[in-house]
């Protein structure tokens, strides 16, 4: 079985801790080390489950969380793509919605 799951990366600690306390009123958040390959940024993470990903992009849309204040990634198998369309046609496939 495949680990696949969203990533939100942060530049600062400050950011990424905020937007936890902001999306976890709405959705299960886990904080979590930022992965290697990831450049540039804090240390610190948010991981959504693929299955909470409407529910994020609601959050976001909602502006829980500053445009400018995070990266989003779709995880899988420990390799970490740069959220774009090609990552949510995979995530689409796969049965996470979005």
């Amino acid at each position: 079985m495949r680990a696949c799951y969203q990533l939100l990366a942060f530049d600062s600690t400050h950011a990424a801790m905020a937007a936890e306390r902001s999306l976890k009123t709405r959705l299960p958040v886990t904080v979590m080390p930022t992965l290697r390959q990831i450049t540039a940024a804090c240390g610190i993470s948010l991981r959504i489950e693929d299955r909470d990903g409407p529910a994020l992009d609601k959050a976001l849309q909602d502006g829980l969380v500053p445009p400018g204040a995070y990266r989003r990634y779709r995880v899988e198998d420990g390799v970490a793509a740069p959220w774009n369309d090609e990552t949510r046609k995979v995530e689409k496939r796969d049965g996470g919605g979005n």
